[in-house]
């Protein structure tokens, strides 16, 4: 009887110990792909990074997201990504020029627009882009380094050669600033929050958690801004296959579709 126990014993450790081994193989074969995207990004790469890890098993993606020139200023200090994501073609340009992305690999995949965006509840009453100057209108923009406000600030610019908006508009828009975030995220979620009565962000910053909170109003296709969004594989990337690969699903079908569920628009 105690032969059997022991045989039954040494079996069941046997068991044991070939699923631990096996656990530990599985675990050593994760591999980690890392991907720096702009705040604008939240949504699809939320929707693309499962689609990829389902396509490749093994691969963890992991997304930073932040400002582009955040993510700009920390691959340039040294922090490793694989590829990257901004919502300017000059924050890629930049790091071209510093030898840190593959030129071959860049590749245009979508498009934004700016708009207005308003509390749910629109406690300003605000039906267009002249609203933006009334008096006492709280509006959230971002630092100067954060692309949806160059963008903000060129849109600006075109209302100064309308004889609608001038000078005098720019003017009452900017008195009305009541803070600069650091990346349109922020901006967005004061909005939702009511903390703001108005911002100028990416049409698709109205993302499906924020439908509920925030109306988009239109910007005048005369005075809104074009936002070419690009992909590059990083040149310190250990990953540079796996990189290729995401850029590829970004302009497939299944990746167009997911873009304009978040109201991108992809860019062929």
């Amino acid at each position: 009887m105690k032969t059997a126990y022991s045989c039954i014993s040494l079996g069941l450790t046997f068991l044991l110990l070939l699923a631990m081994t096996g656990a530990v193989a599985a675990e050593a074969q994760e591999k980690e792909f890392i991907v720096f995207a702009a705040a604008s990004l939240t949504g699809i790469t939320g929707d693309i990074g499962p689609m990829f890890e389902e396509a490749h098993p093994g691969v963890v993606v992991i997304t930073n997201l932040d400002s582009s020139a955040t993510l700009e200023t920390q691959i340039k200090e040294g922090a490793y990504a694989d590829l990257f994501l901004p919502a300017s073609t000059k924050n890629m340009n930049n790091l071209l020029e510093e030898g840190m992305a593959d030129e071959e690999s860049v590749t245009e995949y979508a498009t934004n627009k700016l708009a207005i965006i308003v509390p749910a509840d629109n406690p300003a009453s605000i039906t267009g882009l002249a609203d933006l100057a009334n008096p006492k209108v709280r509006i959230v923009s971002e630092t100067a380094e954060v692309p949806v406000r160059k963008y903000t600030e060129q849109m600006l610019n075109k209302t100064l050669e309308s004889e609608d908006y001038g000078q005098e508009f720019v003017d009452a828009f900017r008195a009305n600033v009541i803070s600069e975030e650091t990346n349109v995220a922020s901006a967005t979620a004061k909005v939702a929050l009511g903390e703001a009565d108005a911002g100028i962000t990416y049409y698709s910053d109205v993302t499906k958690d924020l439908a509920d909170k925030i109306k988009i109003i239109e910007i005048p296709d005369e005075f809104n801004i074009v936002a070419t969004y690009v992909a590059g594989i990083l040149t310190e990337s250990a990953e540079k296959e796996l990189a290729q690969e995401y850029i590829s699903l970004l302009t497939s079908e299944e990746g167009k579709a997911v873009l304009e569920e978040y109201n991108f628009a992809p860019a062929n």
